[in-house]
């Protein structure tokens, strides 16, 4: 590794600590909403649903992210994006306020994954890419499980204690931009690019014209999508109804993929690097129904958390090529474009899928009939990735250096 490499791994290290602290009890703020604020199937999908409709934002922030550099976007979008949650010390018992910090933070996560994930892009060379980016999510994932098992231990011992997560976490989110934000630039990025303005959304839309491979990508991402955030409507509704799980179990179960991502991300690190992030994709999107059918044999703490176990190994692969995937297919100066794109891509699949996941669990009278319709949702995904990662291979006159 070069001199640029190694100082972007080491801050790299040091955020993913602070962000995988904040993610997790974002993760579970759907979860809080249900046990602790009694939310309904309405409240619950525009929670989990509102970050989508945020992210289809961006967009129509393409320009912002290509004009602005990355250091202080950063910055300004964690303060703008992360310190309102602070809020809620004020107003920890009003569902709707709680609705409208999700939305407020899903704003600033545009700005800030585009940012960050554009400037891995260009600092982490092509051959160590994914393996530098999985050991750095060790690091977030035990952040990540420490602080959801402590959560669980002192949401049991005082039910008020969640009041106090998400501003905690929001401090975390915070203090993790900032370390990031230090990352020197190679003198490529240093320069923006003028900014896009009025036709950014229609270029950016060009994109998936222009670049085949690419939106095949973005079709097998959105039928995982559509299924994932189906069933991530329901499921409060399965653990807190259904299995009637204590805080204990509610949050320190998010634990366990977390333990996962520890012991594998630089595994799937270093399968992205080998086989490229499409067949990689296809076989997590697959492994995803194995999750499903644990989770819909679940009964009770012990086998809930085996099917965590199993959604953990699988979902580490999928947040590997989530975030590096995109990236690899982007040109040298394109890659904050291709990632604004993406998230783009999460919100509309996410403003379809989980109102659907809300009808199917309130029809059917059992949200776990959800897990179907992910099922099918996954299978086409999967097939969708293996596809693309064989044309790939057969077009690549060297396989080895075609794995975008």
């Amino acid at each position: 590794m070069d001199r640029i490499e190694q100082d972007t791994y080491r801050l790299h290290r040091r955020a993913a600590l602070f962000e995988g602290a904040y993610a997790a009890i974002l993760w579970s703020a759907p979860e809080i909403a249900r046990k602790a604020l009694g939310a309904g199937h309405l409240l619950i999908t525009l929670i989990v649903m509102a970050p989508a409709v945020a992210l289809s934002f961006s967009l129509f922030a393409a320009g912002r992210v290509s004009a602005t550099h990355p250091r202080r976007l950063l910055r300004t979008s964690a303060l703008v994006g992360r310190l309102p949650i602070l809020l809620l010390l004020i107003w920890t018992n009003n569902p709707w306020f709680l609705l409208a910090i999700v939305t407020i933070q899903a704003f600033a996560f545009i700005f800030i994954i585009s940012s960050w994930n554009g400037v891995l892009r260009t600092n982490y060379t092509d051959a160590n890419r994914g393996r530098l980016f999985g050991r750095a999510s060790r690091f977030q994932s035990i952040s990540g499980a420490v602080v959801v098992l402590a959560s669980g231990l002192w949401a049991q011992q005082n039910p008020e204690a969640f009041r106090y997560f998400l501003p905690i976490a929001a401090v975390f989110g915070i203090v993790a931009c900032f370390v990031f934000s230090r990352v020197p630039l190679r003198e490529q990025s240093q320069a923006a690019p003028p900014a896009v303005r009025l036709s950014s959304a229609r270029r950016l839309i060009g994109v998936l014209k222009n670049d085949r491979r690419f939106l095949q990508y973005e079709v097998g991402f959105f039928f995982y999508g559509m299924g994932f955030m189906a069933l991530g409507t329901a499921k409060p509704f399965i653990t807190v109804d259904v299995l009637e799980l204590d805080w204990l179990v509610l949050l320190g179960a998010k634990a366990i993929p977390s333990l996962a991502g520890i012991a594998l991300a630089p595994f799937y690190g270093r399968v992205m690097d080998r086989i490229g992030a499409p067949r990689l994709g296809a076989i997590a999107f697959g492994g995803l129904v194995l999750y499903g059918i644990a989770l819909a044999l679940a009964t009770g703490p012990v086998s809930y958390c085996v099917a965590e176990a199993v959604f953990g190994v699988v979902m580490t692969g999928v947040l590997i090529i989530w975030n590096m995937g995109p990236v690899a297919f982007a040109k040298p100066g394109e890659a904050m474009q291709y990632m604004s794109l993406h998230v783009a891509l999460v919100g509309l699949r996410g403003i379809l899928g989980h109102p659907i996941g809300g009808w199917i669990a309130h029809s059917a009278g059992d949200p776990r009939y959800v897990i179907i319709f992910s099922s099918i949702m996954w299978i086409t995904g999967s097939v969708v990735m293996w596809r693309l990662g064989v044309r790939m291979r057969e077009n690549s006159p060297n396989p080895e250096a075609d794995k975008g």
